[in-house]
């Protein structure tokens, strides 16, 4: 072979020895030995000798404008083109710079044209005879997605008459099977973008499988969101709670409301808030829940609401000084529903108690005094009653007991005595133990017309004067006999 005829780039119909087949190359380099020719990443070198490929008859390469020089057949006007043999199919490239596949070989014919502006003479049959292989499926072409959802899309391709079915892979997954020109796929993720390689699968005798199509990338849709809430109303409104409804939402998986900072959730469409603050105004939302693989959360449904301010406890009833003495006042009243104490005051004084009865004690004498009490509430549902109210006086000095002393003056009459009692205006006695009394201004009453050796009790009492800053004694008593007979 003459290798100062040959040129890098220049394409060649190369004869093996003792052959008749031709290999269609192009050149790559030209060294000892023969030309060398690369595929596109530099890892095959052949000489002529060691040539391989689609064996195409002399006739068909000088009826196509080759021409036999020096045993080489060849062309000069071909810019590029490339055989290639890939895991037993064979692949045909077209580029200056770049190997791009032509998937079937008959479409050498068009491709050389293409390249050469000549037409190869040799029908599509005579070439399948000729190079004694199935044809190779074009790989999928002209994608595009429908039915788009956050988590199904449904993508087709342009069918292939001569295809048994197809193989799809997404991103690196598994390779799967389809009969038709589309896949259904389910199960994706929202907003994500996936990426499709698809093979057509060709019947094993005529045709053979396609190699993988080119990428085609697809995005699901975003979530829908949910319609918020409608018709939001606080149905009852307390001291402490706040009930609210709203509209079901068509495709909610429950429903998120929050009151303040505090959040819950439920499946229901009704909510009741409690354990709030009375009279205090809260701003309420509500949203739908989605189940995050096809729906999202709605927007906030809003609204504004104040609870009931505290209920007012009534006033204690019956309000009464049971017991008053000269240094104490004993005040009693009637039970309160809801309260948590009593709040007793006399004077500046305030006292608690939860009992109903409440004793003052070290008080002034004869001193008047201005009692109140009120019921205590929780500060969270109930408020402190008004005051129920009384004026009490302590009760004057007592003068001091007379001390009654009795004396036998015959056998019908008896004497009884006592010393005067200071600050005493008079004095009243009685015989009768105290159903009847007689008052006097004497320190001594004799009584007569008595039965003889029978006893007598005499009770008396220091009487204070209507204006002084006392008050009657206790009685003293006396006791003595008259004399027998």
């Amino acid at each position: 072979m003459d290798s100062t005829r040959i040129k890098i780039g220049q394409v060649l119909y190369g004869q093996s020895e003792g052959s008749e087949d031709i290999a269609l190359v192009k050149v790559e380099s030209v060294g000892v030995g023969g030309i060398n020719y690369n595929d596109t990443d530099n890892t095959f070198q052949y000489s002529f000798d060691e040539l391989t490929g689609i064996p195409v008859s002399a006739s068909v390469l000088t009826s196509s404008g080759f021409t036999l020089s020096n045993g080489v057949y060849v062309n000069d006007t071909i810019n590029f083109i490339k055989v290639k043999l890939i895991g037993a199919q064979w692949f045909w490239y077209a580029s200056a710079d770049a190997c791009i596949p032509v998937p079937y070989l008959h479409e050498l014919q068009s491709l050389y044209k293409e390249l050469t502006g000549n037409t190869l003479a040799v029908d599509e049959d005579a070439l399948l005879i000729a190079l004694d292989s199935a044809m190779v499926l074009s790989a999928p072409t002209d994608f595009a997605a429908s039915d788009t959802t956050p988590n199904t899309v449904t993508i087709s391709w342009l069918e292939d008459a001569d295809a048994e079915g197809y193989e799809y892979q997404i991103d690196d997954g598994a390779w799967v099977k389809v009969d038709v020109a589309e896949a259904e796929l389910t199960g994706l993720t929202y907003s994500t973008t996936y990426k499709i390689r698809v093979k057509a699968i060709g019947d094993g005798e005529s045709f053979v499988d396609s190699p993988e199509s080119e990428e085609y990338s697809f995005t699901t849709a975003a979530l829908i969101v949910l319609d918020a809430p409608a018709n939001l109303t606080a149905t009852e409104v307390g001291v402490n709670e706040i009930t609210i409804t709203w509209g079901e939402v068509a495709n909610a998986t429950e429903y998120e409301v929050q009151i303040g900072e505090i959040t819950d959730t439920t499946e229901l469409l009704i909510y009741q808030f409690t354990s709030l603050d009375a009279d205090t105004e809260y701003n309420i939302s509500v949203k739908a829940v989605g189940d995050d693989v096809t729906y999202d959360d709605s927007a906030l449904s809003a609204i504004s609401e104040t609870t009931d301010p505290l209920i007012v406890l009534d006033a204690p009833a019956d309000l009464t000084a049971s017991e008053v003495g000269e240094n104490y006042i004993t005040i009693t009243w009637s039970a309160v529903e809801n309260a948590s104490g009593y709040e007793v005051q006399i004077g500046e004084t305030t006292y608690t108690t939860d009992q109903l009865t409440y004793q003052f004690t070290t008080l002034d004498v004869n001193t008047a005094y201005a009692i109140s009490v009120k019921a205590v509430g929780d500060g969270v549902t109930y408020d402190d009653s008004v005051l129920s109210e009384i004026s009490e006086t302590t009760l004057k000095e007592k003068l001091g007991t007379p001390v009654v002393t009795g004396e036998a003056l015959s056998t019908t009459s008896v004497k009884f005595s006592w010393v005067a009692i200071a600050n005493a205006a008079s004095y009243s006695y009685s015989t009768d133990d105290g159903v009847t009394w007689t008052p006097t201004a004497l320190l001594e009453v004799t009584l007569t017309e008595l039965t003889p050796g029978t006893s007598y009790t005499m009770l008396v009492k220091a009487i204070a004067a209507v204006e002084s800053d006392f008050r009657d004694s206790d009685s003293g008593s006396g006791t003595v006999s008259t004399n027998a007979a």
